[in-house]
């Protein structure tokens, strides 16, 4: 882990909902350190667009904007939420029946409804919940990238930018 105080992970509006209605207001959240590493860090492309927190916001946000129906972003998004609630599911923390639900919700949200919001994360309420990304399933080898399981929602603030 490195010496950053702040992380940052983009969401959208279904992704969070749920997450606040069936899973106790507890998030999954894939983190880096930075905003936008290309901003700040020397090598460029470090942390590439498809794991960089502003380029998933933007890319989310134009894709909405556009209507873009054809959406890959979008689409994972959607897959995303199910292998989530399959995961919930295993874990006993929804029965069949919200599973089912939340793969409705999933399936059917509008695409207007999958607008981006950005996690910002302060790291010393989380610092035992931050895990490395392994390095095979990094965006980059090289890339800087964290996941945050289980994220308490008073843990972290939701914004729209």
């Amino acid at each position: 882990m490195n010496n950053k105080r702040i992380y940052y992970s983009c969401s959208t509006w279904p992704s969070y909902e749920i997450c606040q209605h069936y899973y106790a207001q507890r998030h999954y959240a894939w983190c880096a350190p930075f905003f936008d590493a290309d901003s700040v860090l020397s090598v460029p492309n470090s942390i590439p667009p498809s794991s960089n927190p502003r380029a998933i916001y933007w890319r989310l946000k134009r894709d909405v904007d556009a209507r873009d129906l054809h959406s890959a972003k979008i689409a994972d998004v959607r897959n995303g939420i199910v292998k989530g609630a399959a995961v919930k599911r295993s874990a006993g923390i929804i029965n069949r029946s919200q599973y089912l639900e939340i793969k409705r919700i999933a399936k059917s949200a509008l695409l207007a409804d999958f607008s981006p919001l950005m996690f910002v994360i302060p790291l010393e309420p989380v610092a035992n919940r931050v895990r490395l990304v392994d390095v095979r399933e990094r965006a980059s080898l090289l890339s800087e990238e964290y996941i945050i399981r289980d994220l308490p929602r008073r843990l972290f603030d939701a914004i729209e930018l």
